[in-house]
């Protein structure tokens, strides 16, 4: 049943006894100043059940103290002391000098129940309606949007890890007792909790390994098929084993893996972490994170968490439309880094009212003349070379993600004597430009980048980074749990934490005193 907090409130709170020892102008100081008008219990009735059990520790301050664990860093186990002993916690919180604490296991249990009902979410948006409810925005909304790498905190293991760890848990989810005896022998040395003891040097006793734990793996997922209880189980095993192993075609034998395959799971502990790149020289394993910022006030519209491989292109249009539907903010236009420059973006973009910022991703041509060197015309259509020959033999053909689009070609009459040819050309054939779904729009946006409003505005971009550092100071470096969605929760927190600071800077609170006891 919902707790409440004791509207009386306490003449043992910290503020009246120990005032001068509370931490003035802190995080502290103002989360209990100002708390109350983004935080209160009746905003979290829907996580309990409304006349069954006993009342509830007040969730207003089961929030606040998540902030301050987000703020600070802290474990459970560290939270709870701290709103035990520390008075600066307990000043936030706004309860009495003598208040007990809240349990570590209280903390977790909160947390479950804030993911199940997306309040965390709602407290995020919260703070984005405040802005608008202030007045901060401009009436012509510029966002910022970028992503940044999150480490999981799943432990990252190699195929035969993998593999091994997926079968604990298929025998964990089905029950040794439902297995047959001689399936269970075949299985007893991957359940040891430790890889079995071989010649790892030897690569004839990893291969004879590989083999004997790929067969051992079929005969388990034959022995569970069509059973719902290790399903979820099973399943993963399946696609560790299909994404890992191939067979020799010398030999006939599983060997491991020629190449990485596409979405490769990296973690049983956390089978949503995947390889993702920031850049060509840094990799990293876990989750991106990806975020929305309006340019003047700084304030973070929207936070989301994908795959740690997926583009980040992706993720801008539709967090467009969920800041426009959950929060009422219309974005006018969007500014990122290259990365949200391509063709695919700036029409999904385009397509929620917005308009992309971003410079165009080169384009090279192994050092012969580029695409965009020649002058293309895609309504024609038509290209001229840098040596001025021009052509309107067009062929319909599909790009690679199967759309269909033409490409141009110069004929070889033309190519064959013209003087520019070496640097054109490669082999004995001519020329031929393929052009993009998006070439036109393409086309405009090169033009746009001279812009000196353009250009203002990619200058602009900076801020965005800036913010991305606060959070992860806030602790979005590294998940501190495990799952996606998870992680997504200690987005949104460190995100209302940030928020939170932002809006008091520009007085959008009323600054009101309101005692508060729990």
């Amino acid at each position: 049943m919902l707790g409440r907090i004791d509207p009386q409130g306490s003449l043992f709170e910290p503020e009246h006894l120990f005032g001068d020892l509370v931490t003035r102008g802190s995080f502290y100081d103002k989360l209990a100043a100002c708390g109350h008008e983004l935080i209160c219990d009746d905003d979290f009735a829907g996580l309990y059940a409304p006349n069954r059990g006993r009342p509830s520790t007040p969730p207003s301050l089961m929030m606040r103290g998540l902030l301050l664990a987000v703020k600070d860093d802290t474990s459970d186990r560290e939270s709870a002391r701290r709103s035990r002993v520390d008075l600066d916690w307990k000043h936030a919180l706004g309860v009495a000098s003598d208040y007990p604490g809240i349990g570590a296991t209280t903390f977790s249990l909160f947390r479950s129940r804030v993911v199940l009902h997306h309040a965390d979410r709602a407290l995020f948006r919260k703070t984005v309606r405040k802005a608008v409810e202030a007045g901060l925005f401009p009436r012509k909304i510029l966002a910022l949007i970028d992503s940044s790498p999150v480490l999981g905190a799943g432990a990252v293991q190699d195929t035969y890890e993998l593999v091994r760890s997926a079968i604990c848990k298929v025998v964990e989810a089905a029950g040794e007792a439902s297995l047959s005896k001689k399936l269970l022998r075949s299985l007893r040395r991957y359940l040891s909790g430790y890889k079995p003891k071989i010649d790892w040097q030897n690569p004839g006793a990893r291969s004879l390994e590989l083999a004997r734990m790929v067969t051992a793996a079929n005969r388990l997922l034959e022995a569970v098929e069509g059973r719902q209880d290790p399903k979820k189980a099973a399943e993963l095993l399946a696609a560790l084993v299909a994404q890992d192993v191939e067979i020799d075609p010398d030999t006939g034998k599983p060997r491991i893996r020629q190449g990485v395959a596409r979405d490769r799971i990296v973690s049983t502990s956390d089978p949503e972490m995947r390889h993702g790149r920031k850049s060509a020289s840094r990799r990293f394993d876990g989750h991106k994170v990806h975020v929305v910022e309006e340019e003047s006030t700084e304030i973070i519209l929207g936070v989301d968490v994908g795959a740690g491989n997926g583009a980040d292109g992706e993720q801008a249009a539709p967090m467009v439309e969920e800041i426009a539907r959950d929060t009422g903010v219309e974005i006018a236009e969007l500014v990122g880094d290259m990365a949200y420059g391509d063709g695919d973006t700036r029409s999904a973009v385009e397509a929620t009212g917005a308009r992309m910022i971003a410079r165009v991703p080169p384009v090279s041509n192994s050092g012969f003349f580029p695409k965009t060197d020649f002058v293309i015309d895609p309504e024609a259509p038509s290209a001229t070379c840098p040596a001025g020959h021009t052509t309107t033999d067009a062929h319909p053909v599909r790009d690679h993600k199967g759309r269909s689009t033409k490409r141009l070609r110069f004929s070889v009459e033309v190519c064959g004597g013209c003087p520019l040819r070496a640097q054109c050309v490669k082999g004995d054939g001519a020329r031929s430009i393929t052009l993009s779904v998006h070439e036109a729009r393409m086309a405009k946006a090169r033009a746009d980048e001279l812009k000196p409003s353009v250009q203002a505005k990619l200058h602009r971009r900076p801020v965005i980074e800036r913010k991305i550092d606060h959070l992860q100071d806030l602790g979005l470096r590294k998940a501190r749990y495990r799952g996606r969605r998870k992680t997504l929760l200690q987005a949104l927190l460190a995100a209302t934490v940030a928020n939170f600071g932002r809006l008091h800077l520009l007085g959008a609170f009323g600054a009101s005193d309101v005692a508060v006891a729990a």
